[in-house]
């Protein structure tokens, strides 16, 4: 098989079979009438998945939901700098996301920001409180290892 001929039959499973391969359906608003809660966080630095689609998909649910505040009620984005696909990488890593899904869910406290932390090369421990998508990081001046010195905007 060419690389032609295999573009050509990803292009026509894409066109077979949208449901299975899409990942562009935004329309969650069953989700959320089901009570759904939906936590990503995505790695900038991930090798094997851009980071581009996955703020693409938010994008799409925020014009599908009527804006960013319908989306954020049940659906947050985080995205953590440096840190590649699924941990590893040179940034901080969310230490336990699983954990703040689960509060989410559970007692209904949305995670505002997502906590995140590394060892970088010189052994000294790294943080960052991830800000949920579209804020973003901001260093606001001190230590650059320490997440207090971060605000999101």
């Amino acid at each position: 098989m060419t690389y032609q001929d295999f573009q050509t039959a990803f292009d026509l499973s894409v066109e077979k079979f949208p449901a299975q391969f899409g990942t562009l359906q935004p329309d969650l608003h069953e989700f959320r009438r089901g009570g759904g809660k939906l936590l990503t966080w995505h790695g900038l630095a991930d090798q094997y998945i851009a980071h581009a689609g996955t703020v693409r998909y938010w994008n799409a649910s925020e014009a599908s939901m009527s804006g960013a505040e319908q989306v954020n009620a049940f659906y947050r984005l985080f995205l953590a700098p440096g840190a590649a696909h699924c941990g590893g990488g040179s940034g901080p890593v969310p230490v336990n996301p699983l954990a703040a899904l689960s509060a989410w869910v559970e007692n209904d406290t949305a995670p505002e920001t997502l906590f995140a932390s590394t060892t970088n090369t010189a052994g000294q421990n790294v943080t960052r409180d991830l800000c949920p998508y579209p804020a973003k990081l901001v260093y606001s001046g001190g230590d650059a290892n320490q997440a207090s010195n971060f605000i999101c905007r």
